[in-house]
């Protein structure tokens, strides 16, 4: 009983060894049968990258420098009285938006009381140089008529005419002691004044603010009003300190806005020669003018600024490290470094590709110099 059991037992580890032989030839036979598959996969991916491509191109190219700022009046003067007096109403109301032209009357203040003493004067002096008339008849017979044809006609509320020129240093002596240059130049200066009880506009434009009314009484100094030149503008703008190289006086300006439509043409009439500190721009100053423009408008635009030879024009997220760019040529990947003339927001101007060099279109990830790739048609 004890031998057929052992035999029993020894049969079942046969069997049990048996089929895990078997079990394992045909793992082996599995993996042997893999091995084709996976190394089609591996040629697979192992397949030239295709790639877009386009032919250098050296050509003089117009430097572009981009700018913002804020327009402010070319023409602007704070307006105040030099004199006194009463506010007399006129046509056009001197309120911020009215416009006027140039030599036009803003506001005039009541002066009859400071014309009425300017006669006065006048009459003073008329009586004077008659009363020394038979002196002169007598003394300075020579010069008798020209002096007589000044007083007959001064004109009292007109402009005072010049005095007549003495012929001689004794005869103008004469003139001096009878206190006729004092009146005279009396005369003058209450003509002086009382033309400064009409304030005219310097130029035309329209007024932004006022701080007076109709019937009001105005003092000797008191700001009384703004003009603007609504015609000519003036953008402040700033550029970076290595743009300078390509701007210069004179350079045009496109200019447009973000809010309104249109399109303006300014061009660079100063550059500032101070440097901020803190951003590393120069300030520039750009006049222009035209319609639909206001003052404290925010205006973008581009500076035509000079012409730079021999250079390729690329986008800049083309460049490795502000240095070079990918060329093919035997459908192979070659990093060539170029010279960086001038870096922009999108694009660079470069130098150092020959013309007719494939350049890589567009960069993509794992790209390295030697890589091989197909260029597509």
């Amino acid at each position: 009983m004890e031998q057929r059991g052992s035999a029993v037992i020894r049969q079942i580890v046969i069997v049990v060894v048996a089929i895990a032989i078997l079990g394992a030839a045909m793992m082996v036979k599995s993996k042997l049968g893999e091995r084709p598959a996976a190394k089609k996969r591996s040629a697979k991916t192992s397949a030239a990258k295709t790639v877009q491509v386009f032919q250098a191109e050296n050509k003089t190219i117009q430097t572009k420098v981009p700018l913002y700022g804020r327009l402010a009046a070319f023409e602007k003067t704070e307006l105040y009285s030099e004199v006194s007096g009463m506010l007399v109403k006129s046509s056009q109301p001197f309120r911020a938006g009215t416009r006027f032209k140039s030599g036009t009357v803003l506001l005039q203040l009541d002066a009859k009381e400071q014309a009425l003493n300017l006669q006065a004067q006048r009459s003073a002096l008329l009586t004077s140089i008659t009363q020394m008339m038979p002196d002169l008849k007598t003394d300075f017979s020579e010069s008798l008529e020209q002096w007589d044809n000044y007083r007959n006609n001064l004109d009292l509320k007109a402009k005072t005419p010049e005095l007549p020129t003495p012929k001689s240093d004794r005869e103008k002596d004469y003139v001096t002691l009878r206190n006729i240059y004092n009146q005279f130049y009396n005369i003058k200066s209450l003509e002086e004044r009382l033309g400064k009880y009409i304030i005219r506009a310097p130029f035309s434009g329209e007024i932004t603010e006022s701080f007076i009314n109709t019937g009001s009484f105005i003092r000797a100094g008191q700001k009384i009003g703004t003009l603007m030149n609504t015609s000519n503008y003036e953008l402040e703008a700033s550029i970076p300190l290595k743009d300078m190289q390509y701007v210069k006086i004179g350079d045009k300006v496109k200019l447009s806005s973000e809010d309104i439509g249109g399109e303006w043409t300014g061009r660079i009439h100063r550059i500032g020669n101070t440097i901020d500190t803190k951003t590393q721009t120069v300030k520039l100053y750009i006049k222009v003018n035209g319609k639909n423009l206001r003052e404290n408008m925010f205006l973008t635009g581009t500076i035509e600024a000079d012409m730079i030879a021999d250079v390729i024009e690329v986008p800049r997220r083309l460049l490795v490290n502000n240095e070079a760019v990918y060329t093919i040529k035997d459908s192979t990947l070659s990093l060539k470094t170029v010279q960086l003339v001038k870096l922009s927001e999108n694009t660079a101007l470069i130098q150092g590709v020959p013309n007719g060099s494939s350049i890589l279109q567009e960069r993509f990830t794992g790209a390295y110099d030697g890589m091989k790739v197909q260029v597509a048609n």
